[in-house]
This record gives C-alpha cells, structure tokens and sequence, in this order.
C-alpha cells in the first residue's frame, strides 16, 4: 500500500494547525456571494475547522468515515450553542447527493465539536454545505482511492500486530506518557484479538498532543474504557521513546503506529469480535461519543 510522501511529523503538524484554525467551511454575512476566500478571515462570520488530518489521504471512497470539525466565531473562539442535529448536506458535481445527513454536537467537559458520519462512495471532491445563524457555509472534502489511504477503514480487517506491555515493552520507553501510568498495557494488540474478544486500541501521548481539541481524547478513553470489562482496552504510544520538546521523526514510530500507517493522533479503533473494524474515531473524541463506540462492540 503506497503511503503518503508526507512523514508523520508533518502530518501530525497538519491536523494540529487544522484543529487550530484552518477554514474548511466559511461564510460571510454580506450580501454578495456566500463563499469567501480561506484566508479573508476579517470578513468571516463562522468558521467551520476541520480536526481531522487534511493534509494527507484521508477520506477513502466506499467506506464509512467520521469527519469532526468545530465551529468558531470570527473571533476564533468556539461556538458551543449549536442546533442538534446541525444539518449538512452533501453535493456532487454541483448536485445533491441524498438526503441531509445529521453532524451531532457532542461536548461533555471539552470544546463542543460535531461529528459528520458518512460515506463517499466515489474518489472524486465532493461539497459540504450547511447553515449556521442565517450564514451559509461550503467546503470540499477530498475522497481518495482506497488503495491511497494507508490506515484500515471501517469494515476492514483489523490488522494484527504486537503493542508493548507491561512485560514486553518492544523498547518503548516509557510505555505510557500519562501520570499516573494508565492501566491498559496488560495484553498486546495480537494477544487480545486471537483471544476473540472485542478490542477498543487507542494510539496517543500525553506528551504532543495537549490542546483542548485532542489532549483529552486518551484520559477519556482512560476512563470510560474501565465501564466496559468485556472489550478489551489497550493504549499504545505513537512513539518509542517520547520526549518533551523533542518531536520523533518517523523512525521512532512504535511497529503499531506504522502497521497500522497511522499518521496522526490520537487515533482509535474499535473491533468487533470477529476482528472487523467497527468503529474509529480520529482527532477529538469526547466520553459520551467514546461511551457510544465501546457500547457498539461491547
């Protein structure tokens, strides 16, 4: 599978200035057109940010996919009073493609973000229009082939690979950034789906990942996993030897981190029994969306 000539640094970079404040939908209150250039942020109303990875292929044609963005006023900050659901509309070759489908605002102790959960069934742009406060918004999603994006999609077959433990820690040093250390390093990766049990594995630090936008994602999955004894929790590291200000290249990767060709974080996934991808949730993930996803396997 060809992987994307951009390493991971500069892909974790990306989603990071993504999350920050790159426009994916916009929308201005004047009377002229609807659509304003990305950077004309003066004269924008809303922002609708994407915070999930962009600058690499991403969206795979044919398979399930959960896109989070956060809507920001023109002050930057984010909008947490949205309508439920938050109607988006999907178009193709300047027609609509089915009904509307509905993002769901989720929050519960972090930025309030929603979730667009869909399907793109063609490798080709498709448009994202929406309204917000009377202002209407549009943005492009790019949907790549299959075989261009690197990471396993929804339905696919879990692949198996060793993740450190408490007995095996593969060189990974620390084997969890978080303090105190989590209790989800007890069974590797391979281990747990040989076993038949139904696995929810999470890849990502304590140490690079900080915002308000994916720093919590790994306590919340530290947390709500422990309501769930029947999946089997495992946190892994994206890298082996992680430091504070001191960003890996790609040669520290952890064997799951390039198995899996994650090239962001934190990233999750969920498995059923039969060791079919169910569920993932990428970017930021709040605990009653995490409590929905393990529920689906459990």
């Amino acid at each position: 599978m060809q992987r994307s000539p951009l390493t991971r640094r500069h892909a974790l970079a990306a989603i990071g200035a993504t999350a920050a404040g790159a426009v994916i939908m916009s929308g201005c209150r004047s009377q002229g057109s609807a659509t304003v250039e990305a950077g004309d942020a003066a004269t924008l109303a809303y922002r609708l940010v994407a915070a999930y990875p962009t600058g690499i292929p991403y969206v795979a044609a044919g398979s399930q996919v959960r896109l989070p963005f956060q809507l920001a006023g023109a002050d930057g900050q984010i909008i947490d009073d949205l309508p439920d659901p938050f109607e988006v509309r999907i178009w193709r070759d300047n027609q609509p493609v089915g009904d509307a489908v509905a993002a769901r605002p989720q929050s519960d102790g972090i930025s309030t973000y929603l979730t667009l959960l869909t399907q793109f069934d063609a490798a080709v742009d498709y448009e994202l229009r929406a309204e917000f406060d009377g202002v209407p918004l549009l943005a492009t999603v790019r949907v790549a082939r299959p075989q261009m994006v690197a990471t396993p999609p929804v339905g696919a077959v879990m692949p198996s690979t060793a993740t450190a433990t408490n007995d095996a820690t593969l060189d990974v040093d620390p084997i969890c950034t978080l303090s105190p250390e989590c209790p989800w390093h007890a069974v590797s990766l391979d281990a747990a789906l040989g076993s038949g049990s139904p696995v929810a594995l999470i890849i990502g630090s304590n140490v690079y990942c900080l915002d308000d936008r994916c720093g919590p994602s790994l306590r919340s999955f530290v947390a709500v996993a422990g309501e769930f004894p029947t999946v089997t929790a495992i946190h892994a590291e994206p890298f082996r030897n992680p430091k504070v200000g001191d960003f890996p290249d790609d040669t520290g990767e952890t064997e799951v981190t390039k198995r899996l060709g994650v090239e962001w974080e934190p990233a999750t996934f969920f498995v059923d029994r039969s060791g079919i991808i169910a569920a993932r949730a990428d970017g930021i993930v709040g605990s009653d969306e995490l409590r929905s996803l393990f529920a689906q396997i459990a």
